[in-house]
């Protein structure tokens, strides 16, 4: 039995199919996409897939669906001049990108301001007003007046 199809070897499988291409043009469409997803403070969407002209974005919620169907025609605009034969574009949910920002790193601790310090004549009120108070609320308010400014 003779094939019909002789193998290829991969170089040309690549260059006939463009997935270098693809790939790369995917990349920077993503770039564009997130820059102009940042000036409306939208945050957690991708591309999925490119085909035959139609971009899918994927977001994590139908929050951000909705928001993305109001600029719909400012995306598809904007990403037009990276990929001219761009014609629709589609968006889909997707919440495993949701899972995906939760687990991703934040910062450990903002730093904290000291507290400020207060004036006598108050530290003396909070002082007046724990002498009759229960003693839970008496320990905090006399912790209160101890932020007192040394004059």
């Amino acid at each position: 039995m003779t094939r019909i199809c002789q193998p290829k070897p991969i170089f040309s499988l690549l260059e006939k199919n463009s997935l270098q291409h693809d790939a790369s043009l995917m990349t920077q469409l993503n770039i564009l996409l997130q820059h102009h997803l940042k000036q409306h403070k939208i945050d957690g969407c991708r591309i999925g897939k490119l085909k035959n002209g139609s971009l899918l974005i994927e977001m994590p919620s139908a929050l951000w669906q909705q928001r993305l169907q109001f600029i719909r025609n400012e995306l598809l605009s904007a990403l037009r001049i990276q990929y001219p034969a761009l014609v629709s574009i589609k968006f889909r949910i997707n919440p495993t990108l949701n899972i995906a920002r939760k687990t991703k790193k934040r910062p450990l601790h903002k730093k904290i301001k000291p507290a400020a310090r207060m004036p006598l004549d108050v530290a003396d009120s909070f002082l007046a007003l724990a002498e009759n108070a229960e003693p839970g609320l008496k320990r905090a308010l006399q912790s209160l007046a101890k932020y007192t400014k040394k004059e």
